[in-house]
């Protein structure tokens, strides 16, 4: 097998690797959407949180199933809210940004749910706070401008794992970097050293990133 030969086989190993992990997020994300609305449909509320939590988990740009599961969570928090069921809506309000937060990496989704959120998560705790106090010396409106001021300014720390998919995604995308550019001699042949060099720290970096990813 010549050095181009086997360039082609490598790089193409890393593509299907890739794609591969793709699918499975996507498909793992639609899964969970379709048990979290087999537990609304029956009604069983604490389930079906369990399960859009879980798909907003599953993270993939460009996919839309984090964002039909963010809208269902709204949707159940708003009615709990509605019925007079402010520790449960806090509750799930908290789960919804709490979800974003978690699957932010160099960048974060969702920030006007987050803000959403906030807004909702101060007024429940303000209400709570007026509701708890004989002669409060404060309004509604002053204490949930103070609670969403520590929101907007919270920025949850980033957990080991967490930490973790940041080192491995910017790990493995700069051992294919590496890899395509210093793999190869000007003549264009393979150097066998640092292509094995390359392609097992992808292959270390890659491991890091999906099992951040997993458990961020």
């Amino acid at each position: 097998m010549n050095s181009k030969t086997l360039t082609t086989c490598i790089l193409a190993a890393l593509t299907i690797l890739i794609v591969f992990t793709g699918i499975k997020i996507l498909m793992a994300g639609k899964n969970e959407l379709l048990l979290a609305e087999e537990h609304l449909a029956k009604k069983e509320l604490s389930m079906a949180v369990t399960h859009y939590e879980r798909a907003l988990h599953w993270f993939l740009p460009f996919s839309q199933t984090p964002y039909q599961a963010a809208e269902k969570l709204q949707g159940i928090a708003e009615d709990q809210q509605a019925e007079n069921q402010y520790v449960e809506a806090l509750k799930t309000y908290r789960i919804l940004r709490s979800a974003f937060y978690s699957v932010r990496s160099f960048y974060t989704p969702g920030e006007n749910w987050i803000h959403l959120c906030n807004e909702k998560i101060a007024h429940l705790m303000a209400l709570n706070f007026i509701e708890s106090q004989v002669k409060p010396k404060i309004t509604i409106a002053e204490k949930k401008s103070q609670y969403l001021v520590l929101l907007e300014a919270d920025r949850p720390p980033f957990t080991f794992p967490s930490v973790m998919n940041e080192i491995g995604f910017f790990g493995w995308v700069s051992s294919i970097l590496l890899f395509i550019f210093k793999a190869f001699s000007r003549e264009g042949r393979l150097n066998m050293r640092p292509a094995i060099l390359f392609v097992s720290t992808f292959l270390f970096f890659y491991s890091i990133w999906i099992w951040g990813m997993f458990n961020a």
